[in-house]
């Protein structure tokens, strides 16, 4: 009896290790499907590239893809809400090394604004095409921006580096403010867009948050 059981807990311990090795090689293939779907994506644009391109320079089956995604179009929303998470998480990141308050916001247009230059028209193109896709990416980063904004304005306003503002209606006036200007013409010419965006946060600065010297 004492040997069976030692024989059935070595039989136990045979296939967890084994259910634990399968579950990280299952991992491991979804992180491939996830980063080769993405470079293909991001190069070919989402009309171009099929399950089967996917597939195969993954290096997995197409019945593997169909297990985690019902569609094409749900593997573009989980590449594209990736990339979204990512990208907050490295804007954090950048936003909490900075101290002063015009750093962090000065740090939040200038990556945010980068960030939108890395993508090809045609990619843009594909997601505003899709509204329901488009939404949802807006919905989830401006949600993560505007804590970001929030945190900015009540850090600035507790170290006295802003005046005391209504956090909430300045953290979204600091989110939605930009979209004015990319509709603008001169957003296009890059001479007009820098010499704007450096009027744009001089009013920032002075004009909204009420800094406390204006170096002119």
């Amino acid at each position: 009896m004492y040997y069976l059981r030692i024989k059935v807990q070595f039989v136990l311990l045979f296939l967890q290790e084994r259910l634990v090795s399968m579950a990280k090689q299952s991992e491991k293939k979804y992180q491939k499907l996830l980063e080769k779907a993405e470079e293909l994506f991001w190069k070919y644009g989402y009309g171009s590239v099929s399950v089967d391109q996917i597939a195969k320079e993954a290096g997995i089956s197409k019945m593997t893809i169909y297990k985690h995604f019902h569609s094409k179009e749900d593997l573009f929303i989980e590449v594209l809400m990736k990339y979204t998470v990512h990208h907050m998480n490295i804007l954090q990141d950048k936003i909490n090394a900075k101290y002063h308050t015009f750093e962090k916001i000065q740090e939040m247009y200038d990556y945010t604004l980068n960030l939108s230059n890395t993508l090809s028209p045609i990619f843009i193109k594909e997601i505003m095409d899709r509204a329901h896709i488009l939404q949802r990416l807006v919905s989830y980063k401006q949600e993560k921006m505007l804590v970001m904004w929030r945190s900015i304005v009540e850090d600035g306003i507790r170290k006295k580096e802003i005046r005391n503002l209504d956090v909430d209606f300045t953290a979204n006036l600091l989110l939605h403010m930009p979209n004015a200007f990319i509709r603008s013409e001169d957003y296009m010419d890059e001479t007009k867009r820098l010499k704007m965006l450096e009027n744009f946060f001089d009013f920032l600065k002075f004009g909204l948050l009420g800094g406390i010297e204006n170096p002119k």
